[in-house]
C-alpha cells in the first residue's frame, strides 16, 4: 500500500492538471497566447532570432521547468463553481488561493502589444544595421485547441548599412587633443557594419579617456554621433546603403560650464565601515587614520557608531586594511581608472554586501587661476555576516560525498577569511560488480581541510599596489584517508593567488609539503597489492614530497557581442624533491632516506625527484542558441629525475571516470597497451586525451549530447614484467583508446543533472582479443566485457 502511494498521489495530480484546460477562463474572442517566434530572414547571425524574441510582447506564461503550464492551470483550477440547484457562483478557500497565489491568469494574445511589438523589433533591427529591415507576424492556432496561439513574427533583414567615414566636432582643445592621440584604440572604422552598440562604447571611451585626464565634471551627455545617410554616387540614383558618422561633443551653457576645463586630484577619504540604516540613527564617532606608508599623505577619517555600553566607537575592521583598498590617495589626479580600482579592491575583501564611492569637491580649494580642483572621497560600507556555515553533495555513479563547510570572513579584523571543510563519502568503480558476494567495489574517503587567507601578497607589497586586480596569500592544511589502499596523507603549504586581469589568474605555491602513506598492505580494504606487477609496486609505499608548484588559469577574451566562442587554457606545473636531494647529497651523500638511519628509521619516508606538467585547453562554440560543439584537449607528463627514483600512485595520471574516457570505468583505462587484471586500478606518468561533444536541445531542458573521447596513459619507463606500458614514439598513436555515447541532460542553467553512456571502439589493452570492438570481448571471462562501465551519472557536464 505505502509503496505505491506516491505513484498514485503523483498520477492524480497530473490527471487533475491535465483536465484543468485553462482556456476554459476565456470569453469571447480571447486566446491564449503559448509563446513567441521569431525568425530573421537575410542575415547571418544565429543568435540573432533568441535576441528579438525578448522584445516580443505580450511575454507568455512561464512554464514549470520550461515545460510545463502549471500556473495557468491552477488558475483554471481555482475558479468559483456554480451551484446547480441554486444556480449561484459557491467560492472556498482553497479555490481562492489556487486563483490568487498559486496560480496566474493566462496571458492573452493583444493585436495592440503585437503591434508594439513590430515596432520595437524595426528599432532593434535598425540599432544593428539593418534601416530597411521589414516585419510582419502571423497568429496561428494550436490544432487541437484553436483558442492557443503562438505568435510568429518574421523579420527581413534586408541589406545592411556600413559605415563610410566618421569624423570629429569637438570645441575644447584639450579634448580633441586627447581624443585624436587615442585615435588608434577607436573601436568604430570605416567600413565595418553599422552597430549602435559599438558606437555607444566608443563614445563611453572617449568620455573614459577625458576623465582619466582628471577632467571630473566631463559625464555622457556632452557627447553624441550624429549619422548621415550617404547619397547616391552614380547616375543610376541607387542607395549606397552606407552612413557617414559625425562624433560631436559639446560643452553645455549652464553655471558649471566653466568646470569643464578644470582639472581635479584627490584630497582626504572618509570611510564609514559599518553603513547601515539602522546605525545610521546613531551616534557617529569620527577616528583619524594615518597610513604607515610615508609616500600616502592621504588623511583618513574613519566614522563608526559610538556604542554607549562599551564606550568606544565600533571597530570591526583594522584602519589600514581598508586604506589600502582605496587608491584615490592625495595628489592622485582624478580618473575612472582610480575608482576601478578600488571598486575592485573593496570587493576583493569579499566582506562588504554593499558598497558606494561617492567624490565631492571642496569648494574652498578651488584654484580658478590654474583652473584646478580637490575631490574628497566618501566610501559607505554595508559588513556581511561574519560567519557563515553551507554544504555541498557531489552524487556521480562512482561517488557519492557530502561536505560541510565554516568560512569566518573577518577572523583577524583584516578581512582574513578561514575556511575548514569536512568530507566524506564512498567512491564505487564497477557498478557491475558493486555487489558482489566477495570482494568490495567500493570504499570510503574522508578529509579535513583548513585555510587561512590573506588579502595580501605577502613579501610583495610592490607588486600587489601596481599590477593585478585580485591578489591574496593562503596557507592550507589538510589531512586526506581512502580506503582504497588504506592510503593517509597530510599537506601543508602557503599558496600565492593574484590576477593581473579580469580573464588571467596565477597560483604560486613556493612551499608545499606532503605526506603519504600507503605501505601497509595487509590493511589494504578494496585492492590487492600483489595484483600489481612487481616494478609497479613501488608506487605504493612512504613518500615525503617538498614541492613547488605553479598554476595558470587564462580565459581567452573574444568579441562580446558575438558571445560564440569560449576558450579556456590551464596549465599546472610541479618540481618536487630537488631541495632534499641537494640536502641528502650534501650530508648524507650514501643515503636515499632523509630520515638517518641510525636515529629513526622505523619511519623510513623516502623522497621522489620528479617534474610534472599538464595542460589543458577547453573550447566551446556556440552555434546557437540550442546546439553548440565543445572539445578538451589535456596532456600531461610526469618525468623522474634520476633512476631510483618512484612517483608516487596518487601523483599519477589516471583515465576512466564520469568526466574522462568514458567508456571505461573508474582508473580502468592503460596504461599503454599492457592488458592487466579486472581488478587493479593503474596511474601512469604520461597522459594524453582529447574530447569532443556535440549537444544539442531536445526540447527546452531536455537536452543531449553525442560525444567520443580519445585518448591513454603510459608509464614513462620501460618494465619488463609491464610490456607496452611505457610511452614510445613509434606507437603512442596506436594505443590511443576510443569510446563513442551519446547522453541526456537536464541543463536548468543553475543545476546540470547528467546521463551518459558510452561504449569502447577501441581498447588498446585487449590485444589478445581484438582491440576494436568484437564478438571475442563478450566471450573473454577473464576480462569479461562489463556493459554498467558504460553509465555515467553526474552534475555538471564533462568539460
Amino acid at each position: 500500500m505505502r509503496k505505491g502511494l506516491l505513484p498514485f498521489l503523483l498520477m492524480t495530480a497530473a490527471l487533475l492538471l491535465s483536465a484543468c484546460n485553462p482556456t476554459r477562463v476565456l470569453t469571447g474572442n480571447q486566446r491564449m497566447l503559448l509563446r513567441n517566434n521569431v525568425d530573421v530572414k537575410g542575415t547571418s547571425s544565429a543568435d540573432l532570432d533568441d535576441d528579438l524574441k525578448s522584445y516580443c510582447r505580450p511575454i507568455p506564461n512561464t512554464r514549470f521547468l520550461t515545460v510545463f503550464l502549471i500556473k495557468p492551470r491552477l488558475y483554471a483550477m481555482g475558479q468559483p463553481k456554480v451551484d446547480k440547484k441554486t444556480g449561484e457562483l459557491t467560492d472556498t478557500k482553497m479555490r481562492k488561493w489556487l486563483r490568487e497565489k498559486a496560480g496566474e491568469p493566462p496571458v492573452l494574445l493583444d493585436s495592440s502589444k503585437i503591434e508594439e511589438s513590430i515596432d520595437q523589433l524595426k528599432i532593434v533591427m535598425k540599432q544593428k544595421g539593418y534601416f530597411d529591415a521589414d516585419v510582419s507576424y502571423k497568429v496561428i492556432p494550436q490544432k487541437k485547441d484553436p483558442k492557443k496561439v503562438r505568435a510568429n513574427y518574421l523579420v527581413t533583414a534586408n541589406k545592411p548599412y556600413f559605415i563610410s567615414s566618421v569624423s570629429y566636432n569637438i570645441d575644447i582643445p584639450e579634448y580633441k587633443k586627447i581624443v585624436i592621440l587615442n585615435k588608434d584604440a577607436c573601436l568604430i572604422s570605416e567600413g565595418m557594419q553599422y552597430n549602435e552598440e559599438v558606437i555607444s562604447d566608443e563614445l563611453t571611451r572617449i568620455i573614459n579617456l577625458i576623465r582619466d585626464e582628471g577632467y571630473y565634471y566631463v559625464e555622457k551627455s556632452i557627447i553624441s554621433c550624429e549619422v548621415s545617410y550617404d547619397p547616391p554616387v552614380d547616375s543610376l540614383q541607387l542607395n549606397p546603403h552606407t552612413v557617414s558618422l559625425e562624433i560631436i561633443l559639446k560643452v553645455p551653457k549652464n553655471d558649471n560650464a566653466s568646470r569643464y576645463l578644470y582639472k581635479y586630484t584627490y584630497r582626504n577619504a572618509y570611510i564609514l565601515p559599518n553603513f547601515t540604516t539602522a546605525t545610521a540613527s546613531i551616534p557617529q564617532d569620527t577616528v583619524k587614520f594615518r597610513a604607515r606608508n610615508k609616500r600616502d599623505s592621504t588623511r583618513y577619517y574613519f566614522i563608526t557608531p559610538h556604542l554607549n555600553w562599551m564606550d568606544k566607537p565600533l571597530k570591526d575592521f583594522h584602519y589600514g586594511t581598508l586604506a589600502n583598498t582605496i587608491y584615490s590617495k592625495r595628489g592622485v589626479p582624478y580618473s575612472q581608472t582610480v575608482r576601478r580600482r578600488t571598486s575592485q579592491s573593496i570587493s576583493q575583501l569579499d566582506n562588504f554586501s554593499y558598497y558606494n564611492i561617492e567624490y565631492k569637491e571642496n569648494e574652498k580649494m578651488l584654484d580658478t587661476v590654474k583652473k584646478t580642483g580637490v575631490l574628497d572621497t566618501y566610501i559607505r560600507l554595508t559588513p556581511m555576516k561574519i560567519h557563515s556555515i553551507g554544504g555541498q553533495i557531489d552524487l556521480r555513479n562512482d561517488k557519492s560525498a557530502i561536505s560541510f563547510s565554516y568560512l569566518n570572513r573577518n577572523i583577524f579584523k583584516g578581512a582574513e577569511h578561514l575556511l575548514i571543510n569536512v568530507s566524506g563519502g564512498y567512491f564505487y568503480y564497477s557498478l557491475n560488480n558493486l555487489f558482489h558476494h566477495n570482494t568490495t567495489y567500493a570504499y570510503p574517503e574522508f578529509g579535513i581541510s583548513a585555510s587561512l587567507a590573506f588579502p595580501k601578497l605577502f613579501l610583495f607589497n610592490k607588486t600587489q599596489k601596481e599590477t593585478g586586480i585580485r591578489y591574496s596569500t593562503s596557507v592550507n592544511a589538510s589531512v586526506n584517508y581512502s580506503g582504497l589502499y588504506r592510503r593517509l596523507m597530510y599537506n601543508i603549504g602557503m599558496t600565492y593567488n593574484w590576477s593581473p586581469s579580469y580573464y588571467l589568474n596565477h597560483s604560486v605555491s613556493p612551499i608545499d609539503i606532503s605526506t603519504i602513506n600507503n605501505s601497509d598492505r595487509r590493511a589494504a580494504r578494496v585492492l590487492n597489492y600483489d595484483n600489481y606487477p612487481e616494478s609497479y609496486q613501488h608506487k605504493f609505499g612512504k613518500f615525503f614530497l617538498l614541492s613547488f608548484k605553479y598554476s595558470m588559469n587564462y580565459l581567452v577574451p573574444f568579441d562580446v557581442t558575438r558571445n560564440r566562442h569560449n576558450m579556456r587554457i590551464s596549465l599546472n606545473f610541479e618540481s618536487s624533491g630537488l631541495f632534499l636531494k641537494g640536502l641528502n647529497a650534501l650530508f648524507s651523500p650514501d643515503e636515499r632516506w632523509i630520515i638517518s638511519k641510525n636515529s629513526l628509521d622505523s619511519l623510513g619516508y623516502g623522497y621522489s625527484t620528479f617534474e610534472k606538467v599538464e595542460f589543458t585547453w577547453n573550447y566551446t562554440y556556440k552555434i546557437n542558441k540550442n546546439n553548440s560543439f565543445a572539445t578538451r584537449l589535456s596532456a600531461g607528463a610526469i618525468i623522474p629525475l634520476d633512476k631510483d627514483s618512484y612517483i608516487p600512485y596518487e601523483r599519477g595520471f589516471y583515465l576512466g571516470t564520469s568526466n574522462s574516457m568514458r567508456g571505461w570505468g573508474y582508473r580502468g583505462l592503460g596504461p599503454g597497451s599492457y592488458e592487466h587484471g579486472k581488478d587493479s586500478l593503474y596511474t601512469g606518468d604520461i597522459k594524453i586525451e582529447w574530447n569532443l561533444e556535440y549537444r544539442g536541445t531536445i526540447y527546452k531542458s531536455f537536452k543531449y549530447g553525442i560525444f567520443s573521447d580519445i585518448g591513454n596513459i603510459w608509464l614513462a619507463r620501460e618494465s619488463e614484467d609491464m610490456p607496452n606500458a611505457e610511452f614510445s614514439i613509434s606507437r603512442f598513436y596506436k594505443e590511443l583508446a576510443v569510446d563513442v555515447g551519446v547522453g541526456i541532460r537536464l541543463d536548468f542553467n543553475f543545476l546540470v543533472f547528467r546521463v551518459d553512456y558510452a561504449i569502447p571502439i577501441f581498447d588498446p589493452t585487449r590485444y589478445n582479443y581484438g582491440t576494436w570492438i568484437n564478438p571475442e570481448w563478450f566471450k573473454n571471462t577473464r576480462r569479461p566485457f562489463r556493459w554498467s562501465n558504460g553509465i555515467k551519472i553526474a552534475i555538471g557536464y564533462a568539460f
